[in-house]
Order: structure tokens, then sequence, then C-alpha cells
């Protein structure tokens, strides 16, 4: 699932031809770029995230970031993926966990708004790294692609698309792919509060601690646990094949369901080599139904750019929230 494509896109800018600010905002970081009439990146900003200080530090630091690669105010608009359960509608972060303190219930859209000036638009920041995946299924299916997206982490978040349209679902819901049930984790429990995810055995903080379990030694970081597979520790090689099984069948049967034309899987943990990979790439082929039979997991279109790209794009697809607007 390697990633090979250029970091452009194609209609990130406002109607009348001028740049759009794309801001990714994760736990740890925030990356900020400005983005040209043709999709290039015109300018890169990144910083630490201060997730530790509050929603209005956070806030502050969004602000601050697309300032740095927009001084002379050339952009009017700007899209934020943020990480969390976003509503594009409200602007509201309606649930997230405790990776930024204080996110839940923020006012994202208005808050970001009225501290920069720009008319802002909003999503989570899995569907927004996966609307250029939707755009370019929607250019070869004539608007009417079915898009399963993937993206598998620290956590294990997801997109959904059908027909051409991205789903947001009830609260922005929808795509949290990580809070459906896996056999692998009964009984583990996740950190949404409830127990048995899929998140807490395949994420790459879920892998490593499975292996945990198996072994009783303490590991620092997933990649500790992909050298020892590699030089062929069999905990190690079951704490991996475990988790990558159980997203992809997982994923093939959320592929029976709704019947996309495309499945994409991205994230760090796909990318520690092929027995992942593989792993998933068996379980998720071994639960499709007939019709489905050829269709298999690609890696994304773009690269460590997708993310910001996703959200300038959002500006053209999702409500704006403008400042001073009456809340």
């Amino acid at each position: 699932m390697t990633t090979t494509a250029p970091q452009t896109a194609n209609a990130r800018t406002a109607p009348d031809g001028r740049p759009v600010v794309g801001l990714d905002l994760g736990g740890t970081k925030i990356a900020a770029a400005l983005l040209g009439a043709d999709g290039t990146v015109l300018a890169r900003y990144s910083r630490p995230t201060p997730a530790r200080a509050g929603a209005a530090a956070v806030l502050d630091a969004l602000a601050a970031a697309a300032a740095e690669v927009d001084p002379g105010r050339s952009a009017a608009l700007l899209g934020i993926a943020a990480a969390g359960v976003v509503d594009p509608r409200t602007g509201m972060v309606t649930s997230a966990t405790d990776s930024i303190r204080g996110w839940a219930g923020t006012a994202l859209g208005a808050g970001l708004a009225d501290r920069t000036g720009y008319a802002v638009a909003c999503d989570n920041d899995v569907r927004a790294t996966a609307g250029p995946e939707l755009a370019a299924l929607n250019a070869e299916r004539q608007d009417h692609g079915s898009l399963l997206f993937a993206a598998i982490g620290t956590g294990v978040g997801g997109a959904i698309a059908a027909d051409g349209r991205m789903l947001h679902g009830a609260s922005g819901i929808a795509g949290h792919l990580g809070h459906l049930p896996s056999p692998e984790a009964a009984g583990l429990p996740c950190t949404c509060g409830s127990t048995g995810h899929l998140e807490v055995i395949a994420s790459g903080p879920g892998i490593a601690a499975h292996y945990e379990r198996l072994t009783g030694a303490p590991v620092d970081r997933l990649e500790t646990v992909a050298l020892r597979a590699a030089q062929g520790e069999p905990a190690a090689v079951s704490a991996i094949t475990t988790g990558a099984a159980a997203a992809g069948q997982v994923l093939g049967g959320l592929a029976n369901a709704f019947g996309p034309d495309r499945v994409v899987v991205g994230g760090g943990v796909p990318r520690i080599g092929p027995l992942y990979e593989d792993a998933l790439r068996a379980a998720f082929v071994s639960e499709l139904m007939e019709p489905l039979r050829g269709l298999v997991p690609r890696a994304p279109l773009l690269g460590h750019d997708a993310a910001v790209l996703g959200a300038a794009a959002l500006t053209t697809t999702l409500p704006l929230h403008h400042p001073g607007a009456h809340r």
C-alpha cells in the first residue's frame, strides 16, 4: 500500500480563484497550508498542538497557524480537518477523546471564524482526508462513486461515501469504524467507554497492548513489535496479524453492507510492512460476497498533504461559518 501521487488536488479554491487555507488538527500537531488556484501548496507551516491547554488555546494556535501561511490575507476561506466527532452543519465538536483536553463541545467553526476573519468549513479529519479520494472516484464514476475509507493509526477512523456523497450522519458521527464490534477485542475496554471495539485490537496502541498481553512484557511502541515480528518472534507476529485480520474482517463486512466501488486503507499502521497488509487483505477478501470478488484495499492516492488538501476542499462542499454570525 505504498503512496504515490503528486501533492495537488482540483477545486480547492474559492469561486473567485483566491487561495484557500487548509488546517489539519491532530492531538500532537497542527499542520497548515495555503492552497493556490491550481490546488498546489503555496506555503506550509506546522506547530505542536497545545492539547493540554484547553480548547481556547487550541483555537488560538489554529488561528496563528493560519496567519503563518497567509500573512498577506490573500485567502477568504479556511477549511479545517479536526480530530474528534465534528458536525459540519453546526460547526460543533460533538464528541472527543481526552487527547485534546476539553475539546468536546467546542464551537470549532464559529470560534475559528471569529479568530481569523475567514469563512470556515470544518469536518472530522478522516472524512476530510477521504475527500480527495472521493473526488477522484467520482471523476471516474460520473459523480456516483461509493467509497469505504479507513485510517488506522493511533486510533481507527473512517469515512463512508455512497453514490457520490460523503455521509456525515447524526451529530457528524458517521464513519467511526474503530467503534464497530470485533470478536478479537471482546471484553477489552475502549476509549469511548464501551468494550470490544475494533480500535482496541487493530490500532497501533491496540497491537502493542495485545503484544504485552501475550508476553507480559511492556513495549514502547508499535515499531518495536514490528521489528520483533520481522525477526520471527511468534508473539509479535500474532499481535500484528490479529489486529490486521480484525480490521480486514470488519472492512469486508462493511463492504458487503453497502457495496463500495473502492476501499482505501491508510494511516501509519499499514506502513509497518507486508505482514500487516497481507493479513488485512486476506481477512477482507474472505468476507466478501461473490459480486464483490476482486475488490481489494488500496493505498491512499495522496501523501502527507492529504489532510490539508482535503480540509481546503471542504470549503466547496460544506456549510460555511462566518465571523460574527449570530450563534
